[in-house]
């Protein structure tokens, strides 16, 4: 990948990246809360111990989502402003190698559930990308 290809990949992944990260924090946020309030009606209903748990799992769903998703966001921004100064490259290779390394968790995770893991190996492939766009720029600025 050349020089000038890995820029505007960092600058479009970096806005994908920032807008599918406060999509994700949104979402997490409402799961949290959604987490909270399922338990809540469950256990007026009479069936405590279900909303408990199923408040409970929809509670550690939405924290792992705004983690993964705080993570996206943080990724796109560092991206986005690598792409156009080379030397801020350093955090955005960092956080697209922790994004490709949740990529990967969240895909053996969802294999091992016997869930679908489409959306999974998209993600994958999109921080695989930036990290290996982010790899040659500071490649690049390591040989100057």
């Amino acid at each position: 990948m050349s020089l000038q290809t890995s820029k505007t990949v960092l600058k479009i992944m970096g806005i994908l990246g920032i807008i599918f990260g406060i999509i994700g924090i949104i979402l997490g946020i409402l799961m949290v809360a959604g987490g909270g309030l399922m338990g809540a009606a469950m256990a007026t209903e009479g069936a405590a111990d279900a909303g408990v748990a199923v408040g409970g799992f929809v509670l550690i769903l939405g924290v792992l989502a705004l983690i993964t998703s705080i993570v996206t966001l943080i990724e796109g921004i560092c991206s986005f402003r690598a792409s156009k100064d080379s030397s801020k490259i350093g955090p955005a290779w960092v956080f697209a190698l922790i994004g490709v390394i949740l990529a990967v968790i969240t895909t053996i995770l969802t294999v091992m559930n016997g869930g679908s893991i489409f959306s999974n190996l998209f993600s994958l492939i999109i921080n695989v990308v930036v990290f290996v766009a982010a790899n040659t720029i500071k490649k690049a600025n390591a040989e100057q």
